[in-house]
């Protein structure tokens, strides 16, 4: 009797789980690796940044000789070097974020010229002005170097 019981639980489970059907889910699309201009173009940066090739070590490799170029930088501007350095250090994800923003900017067409204009007219501080030439020279060279 409980061989029976079994071989019924067995077969009603069989049944039940054939009857289910298995989708397969494509993968969601990693919306990071897209960004809108303020002309409102649409950049794809699945090929550059977003390449399943960069792992995130190599990303974080970039990011850290940018960060050390950066520094090496700031130390030739005597009279804001302190600053810059602190605020390296405090937040590099800014600068960072600031350097891939110029090569998004150069990658939709606006000229380096035209960045640098745009940053001047938001600059309060000596500081702020050293830091955008600093990010902007070195954006080019770490994070899109066949734009220019």
């Amino acid at each position: 009797m409980n061989f029976r019981l079994n071989a019924t639980i067995a077969a009603a489970a069989i049944a039940l789980v054939s009857g289910f059907q298995f989708q397969a889910f494509a993968s969601e699309p990693d919306y990071l690796c897209f960004v809108t201009t303020g002309a409102g173009d649409v950049l794809d940066l699945s090929q550059s940044l977003c390449a399943e090739k960069a792992t995130k070590s190599t990303i974080a490799a970039l990011d850290k000789a940018f960060i050390e170029a950066y520094k090496q930088q700031a130390m030739t501007h005597a009279d804001v070097r302190d600053n810059l350095i602190a605020n390296i250090q405090q937040s590099p994800e800014a600068n960072i974020a600031a350097a891939k923003g110029v090569c998004n900017d150069l990658e939709a067409g606006i000229t380096l010229e035209e960045i640098q204009e745009a940053q001047s007219e938001e600059h309060e501080a000596k500081a702020d002005e050293v830091n955008s030439e600093i990010v902007n020279k070195l954006a080019t060279q770490y994070y899109c170097p066949g734009v220019q």
